[in-house]
């Protein structure tokens, strides 16, 4: 009866410690981390055969995990976009269904970094990403996607457009 009552005290206790020591409901990681992409901007004209200039600021109430961008063909479909877009006055119709790039293959790029990990708050800024210069011209998504620590995503896109090398917009200035 002895080990009996002692098996059930050690029970007892180890349930209130173990209970005691986890996060309270409040204590749980729910928001999502903000995304300020800097560049490339809504309608950016990124050029074949360039990288790009790619520049975002980031931050998480606890702590930030990892990030990835994935670029790729507009054709077809649309995402809904996390910031309101306004466009000028000028015409936005560009043929790009001429011969040679009715031959070129859609540019497609996807990668993902955690060199942000456990961080708060992050400036990421690098031209790691080059187009191929054989890259068909046209509309493009810029997909941003980060999560952070305890797994809450946040997104921003933008649509860009890949042009001939000449073309582009050359419009940040400092040194590389």
């Amino acid at each position: 009866m002895k080990q009996l009552k002692y098996i059930a005290s050690v029970t007892l206790l180890s349930s209130v410690l173990f209970t005691s020591c986890l996060k309270s409901d409040g204590d749980i990681d729910t928001e999502k981390p903000v995304i300020v992409l800097n560049a490339p901007e809504e309608g950016a004209k990124l050029e074949a055969g360039e990288s790009i200039h790619f520049d975002m600021d980031l931050s998480d109430n606890i702590a930030l995990g990892s990030y990835d961008i994935d670029i790729h063909s507009a054709e077809g479909h649309s995402h809904t976009h996390s910031v309101a877009v306004k466009h000028d006055d000028h015409d936005h119709d560009h043929d790009h269904d001429d011969e040679e790039n009715a031959h070129r293959k859609s540019f497609k790029y996807k990668n993902s970094w955690d060199d942000i990990y456990g961080q708060r708050n992050a400036h990421i800024h690098h031209h790691e990403i080059v187009i191929d210069k054989e890259a068909k011209r046209g509309e493009y998504h810029f997909v941003v996607k980060v999560l952070d620590k305890a797994g809450n995503q946040a997104m921003e896109y933008r649509t860009v457009n890949i042009v001939n090398p000449g073309e582009g917009d050359h419009d940040h200035d400092h040194q590389h």
